[in-house]
């Protein structure tokens, strides 16, 4: 009889990313297993990868994810030299539900019941004020709209609106980062990426000029 499919702690899975928490992993966070600076937000309307189409798409739901070791993509909790998951017992509903070599169970849970920085942070909390400020000021869909925008044009005409948002996004960091004294860890999970970093795959460069941002296409 053939030997029945199943997982072979190959680490394979987990190098392309931590998985998106669900509201089954609330006790999680709250136990204190998954912290808020392991977790990255990633925006709704902001491009993620999309693992039924294997493509970056806007995301319809915000979604919150353990971040990469470093600037890579392999999961915070993955052990490199032994393929192990550092929190396997408790690990996230996401990683329950994977079986690489059937993946239709994961497939449709995509978007599902995820958790947001509102499910994780005290009503009572100030912060919730500075996100607001955030969404209102530096919305996912703007960026992702200027991006594709940007990307077709490719004129300086077309940069204008994209260095408007990375100034409000990276004003908005830095009052919360003067006032709160909150690490960057921490401001990944309640501001998700900084927009600047975003650039760079698109083709577009930031840089300082007279003390002002501007951007410019990298030329090919």
């Amino acid at each position: 009889m053939p030997e029945p499919r199943k997982c072979r702690q190959c680490g394979a899975c987990c190098q392309k990313g931590g998985p998106a928490l669900t509201r089954a992993d609330l006790g999680l966070v709250r136990r204190g297993v998954i912290r808020h600076d392991q977790l990255v937000a990633i925006r709704c309307g902001e491009l993620g990868h999309n693992p039924a189409s294997g493509l970056l798409e806007p995301v319809p739901v915000e979604l919150l994810k353990v971040r990469g070791q470093g600037q890579g993509w392999a999961c915070l909790f993955l052990d490199q030299g032994g393929k192990a998951c550092a929190i396997y017992e408790n690990r996230p509903e996401t990683c329950r539900i994977l079986e690489c070599w059937q993946p239709e169970a994961l497939l449709a849970t995509i978007y599902r019941d995820t958790l947001s920085r509102t499910d994780l942070i005290n009503p009572e909390d100030p912060i919730l004020v500075f996100l607001a400020r955030h969404e209102q000021a530096c919305p996912g869909e703007s960026f992702t709209r200027l991006l594709a925008l940007a990307g077709a044009e490719k004129t300086p005409a077309s940069l204008a609106g994209l260095e408007e948002l990375v100034r409000n996004d990276l004003a908005i960091r830095e009052e919360v980062a003067r006032h709160s004294g909150i690490s960057l860890e921490t401001e990944l999970f309640l501001f998700g990426r900084p927009f600047f970093r975003q650039l760079a795959g698109a083709g577009i460069a930031c840089r300082e000029e007279n003390g002002a941002l501007r951007l410019s296409f990298i030329s090919s």
